[in-house]
């Protein structure tokens, strides 16, 4: 099943995450979206941030994610695979990490996830699950 949620988020300030409002002010925020693919979805929509490395940098990417879903409905066993850069290896799993999932009878393995980050000019800062 697959679900999609968006967060829009209005202001000027918030059009990266919080670690590129030191960059100087020649520097022009850009708009971007993170998209999450997977069979499951979490609870609530976790704060998702472009990576600052791959931001200043001007770098697009995604991250395959597996990873366990205990009892409690807590992430476990989360290993990042392929990703188009390494710059995105440590947000991958610290995004999957904060998830919480609906808790069930039996943990589940082999939970597929696949991370997206891009630049998109033509909207406002996006975050969707679906």
């Amino acid at each position: 099943m697959k679900l999609i949620h968006a967060i829009l988020v209005a202001g000027a300030a918030s059009l990266l995450p919080s670690a590129l409002a030191d960059e100087p002010a020649s520097k022009e925020a850009r708009s971007y979206a993170i998209t999450i693919s997977s069979e499951v979805s979490p609870l609530a929509e976790p704060d998702l941030r472009y990576p600052y490395m791959a931001g200043s940098k001007g770098i697009e990417g995604s991250c395959d994610v597996t990873f366990a879903i205990s009892p409690q409905g807590k992430a476990d066993a989360i290993r990042v695979g392929a990703c188009s850069s390494d710059v995105f290896r440590r947000s991958a799993k610290a995004t999957v990490e904060q998830m919480r999932f609906a808790p069930r009878a039996a943990a589940q393995d082999g939970v597929a996830m696949k991370i997206n980050w891009a630049f998109d000019e033509a909207r406002m800062q996006t975050a969707s699950i679906r």
